[in-house]
């Protein structure tokens, strides 16, 4: 079993980082009753949303919580359907726990007819929301939920986790040269660590599974592409048919941190290199809120060499 799913946390006590959030939620489960009835996750991909929901949802005795992905259910219908079914107690315990995940991508009106879930729900159900983009939902529904930002592991804290799991999978002396690789291509984000982390675990040798994480973090061809234009500083008209191609399929966030992950490996790689340097500040924050502005602009500027 792969280890982001064989070591997914199932209590707050297991979640590396994030530690207001935690401190929040134990603040509100102390309580013992009258919880909140809705709740945001919001943060980039692979910071642990979907995994604190059901955390959450274990707290509020729900074993079974019910989750969609909201991506491939968008319309008020499937509010409706939400709507009609949790008027009813669940077949075991006595909550139901919905997971919307990506939630950000219903309607308008999907959106609006949730709101009035969410301002009146029955006394048995409970809603957690997850999107990497609050921005496009309704200030409305935002406003109803007690809100989170899940944010990207500090490296110690990135460290500790990768060394946790290691001594789990009963590992030791694993070399720290790798487990740091891992901690900068993965900037911070503990799904795609504990990606890279399975895919060279067995590698004995140092310098071989470095080599092995450069080139699976840039496995993808056209993603490897995008980086090899910026490197090259390939002119913008060539550059911006590869990132459109890229843009069809993959999120810009998600390319943000594969081109920095690239440049990374790179600059590890070399003795000295300002211009790789510099290409790295340029990619350096997030784009979580203009993600396929922020991905174009950075992108633009890298081939002007600024």
């Amino acid at each position: 079993m792969p280890l982001q799913i064989e070591h997914r946390p199932s209590r707050l006590s297991e979640v590396f980082g994030n530690q207001a959030i935690k401190d929040s939620l134990e603040s509100i489960f102390e309580r013992k009753s009258d919880y909140p009835h809705a709740y945001l996750f919001h943060g980039a991909t692979g910071t642990g949303k979907t995994t604190l929901a059901r955390i959450v949802a274990k707290l509020l005795k729900c074993e079974s919580p019910e989750e969609y992905n909201v991506a491939n259910l968008r319309g008020i219908d499937s509010v409706r359907a939400i709507n009609e079914d949790c008027q009813y107690m669940p077949l075991v315990g006595n909550t139901r726990v919905y997971i919307l995940d990506e939630i950000a991508r219903q309607t308008k009106d999907g959106q609006s007819a949730l709101l009035k879930l969410l301002e009146d729900p029955p006394s048995h159900v409970y809603f957690i929301l997850c999107t990497t983009d609050p921005e496009q939902l309704l200030a409305t529904v935002r406003g109803r939920c007690h809100s989170f930002q899940t944010k990207p592991l500090k490296s110690v804290e990135m460290m500790a986790l990768l060394k946790f799991i290691l001594k789990k999978e009963n590992i030791e002396d694993y070399p720290d040269s790798i487990l740091k690789e891992i901690s900068v291509l993965s900037e911070g984000l503990p799904r795609n660590a504990l990606v890279l982390l399975d895919s060279v675990i067995d590698m004995a040798d140092e310098e071989s599974a470095i080599n092995a994480l450069s080139s699976i973090f840039t496995g993808d061809s056209t993603t490897r592409e995008l980086c090899q234009a910026i490197m090259n500083s390939t002119p913008w008209e060539q550059t911006k048919e590869i990132l459109k191609n890229l843009l069809t399929e993959t999120e810009p966030e998600k390319i943000r941190q594969a081109v920095l992950g690239y440049l990374a490996a790179v600059l590890l790689g070399s003795k000295k290199n300002d211009r790789v340097s510099n290409l790295i500040d340029l990619f350096q924050d997030s784009i979580l809120y203009n993600q396929r502005s922020g991905i174009v602009n950075m992108t633009y500027l890298a081939t002007k060499g600024k």
